[in-house]
């Protein structure tokens, strides 16, 4: 069994190969679990609170790796149930000798002296300043700040299963669902988030013959099957559709841009890629990863995408993405509109329950966090 320190440790050397590396937290996780995820996960979800705090005891630079591990302390002292005693000195075992005297100065003032209290929204729940203001725009600053709330909270799978699970909670979007508290690996059922639920009902509400244009890694394909629908599952990576092996007769590898399909599909859904700020609850990684530069590199991606998901239905198109930013929904759909003239927006409201429908807004499902599941926007494409 690991000691607390070797844990510690180790929660250091994934958070600096996730800064180094651009590596993401769950896939570096994978073989973690318990007090290692718990820092590593609440260093990334919290951590320009962290950096609040600690230059608030600390003055001048401090360097990355030292910066990471007084994170770590500081992270034990503030959000953790760690005492302040095993916090302070088993994080000091992780620091160089030349800054022992330095780190445990920092975290002994952090566990004795008032903290600060951040006045700004976007220190007091850890996000970039322009998310907070970009989301303060898309969706007033009442709205923002419960999104950002709402992202700092621990985020456990949702399951669709026969029988309930133990201490799991009915959903309330998704008939048949059921919110774990917990892990899923002894959970047997379609494990992923109601918000992926909600956007493979509406694929499935429109019609039995449907493509999955851009699958990965397969829950909203499993979700449309055991409704009832025939599900072709298009991805151009094998290696994120191997989770659909065995669990769907009609698997495609493909550039979904330029499928290899003869035919029309009754129902194309375009789960399309994106930056994925609807998941930061689950990836709070991406806060820190992502740039509000970057926004622009996946628009003409989604585009194409978008082009090639019309083309290939015969009836109705259902266009999501993770993402709350209106570059990647509302434009892209706007631009594409433009030129494919032979199709006119659904309302989104026709096509789900009352409790969803109250993220319908003009038509077009906002999911946001605060609803407790991860962020979609989805607009309904249909032939005139």
């Amino acid at each position: 069994m690991k000691t607390p320190s070797n844990e510690r440790q180790r929660a250091l050397q994934i958070l600096r190969r996730i800064e180094r590396e651009s590596a993401y937290a769950s896939l570096v996780l994978q073989n973690d679990s318990g007090f290692v995820r718990t820092l590593v996960l609440g260093v990334l979800r919290w951590r320009s609170r962290l950096d609040f705090v600690i230059d608030s005891f600390a003055k001048g630079d401090i360097e990355p790796e030292i910066r990471d591990i007084l994170r770590i302390g500081a992270l034990q002292l503030l959000f953790m149930n760690v005492a302040s005693h095993a916090a302070v000195s088993e994080t000091v075992e992780l620091v160089p000798l030349r800054a022992r005297g330095f780190v445990n100065a920092i975290l002994r003032r952090i566990s004795s002296k008032p903290i600060p209290e951040p006045q700004d929204v976007a220190t007091r729940t850890a996000h970039p300043r322009w998310l907070i203001e970009r989301w303060t725009k898309s969706f007033g600053a009442e709205r923002a700040a419960k999104i950002a709330a709402a992202n700092q909270k621990l985020s456990f799978p949702d399951v669709i299963t026969g029988a309930p699970p133990p201490d799991a909670a009915e959903s309330e979007l998704v008939p048949g669902m059921w919110k774990l508290t917990g892990s899923s690996a002894d959970v047997d059922g379609i494990v992923l988030d109601e918000g992926s639920a909600i956007i493979a009902g509406l694929a499935a509400a429109l019609g039995d013959d449907v493509l999955d244009l851009a699958a990965a890694p397969g829950g909203k394909s499993q979700v449309m099957r055991a409704r009832g629908a025939h599900v072709v599952s298009n991805d151009i990576s094998i290696t994120r559709l191997r989770p659909l092996i065995g669990k769907s007769p009609s698997i495609v590898v493909s550039d979904g841009r330029q499928p290899p399909f003869a035919r029309q599909f009754r129902v194309v859904l375009l789960d399309a890629p994106c930056s994925a700020t609807g998941t930061i609850r689950k990836n709070p990684e991406i806060k820190w990863r992502l740039k509000e530069a970057d926004l622009a590199s996946f628009v003409s991606l989604q585009r194409e995408l978008l082009a090639s998901a019309l083309d290939l239905a015969s009836e109705s198109v259902v266009y999501a993405t993770c993402s709350l930013e209106p570059e990647e929904n509302d434009d892209v759909v706007a631009d594409v509109l433009r030129i494919r003239t032979g199709f006119v927006r659904g309302d989104v409201a026709d096509l789900v329950n009352e409790n969803v429908a109250r993220w319908v807004e003009n038509g077009v499902l906002r999911l946001t966090p605060e609803a407790g599941t991860d962020g979609f926007t989805a607009h309904w494409l249909r032939r005139a």
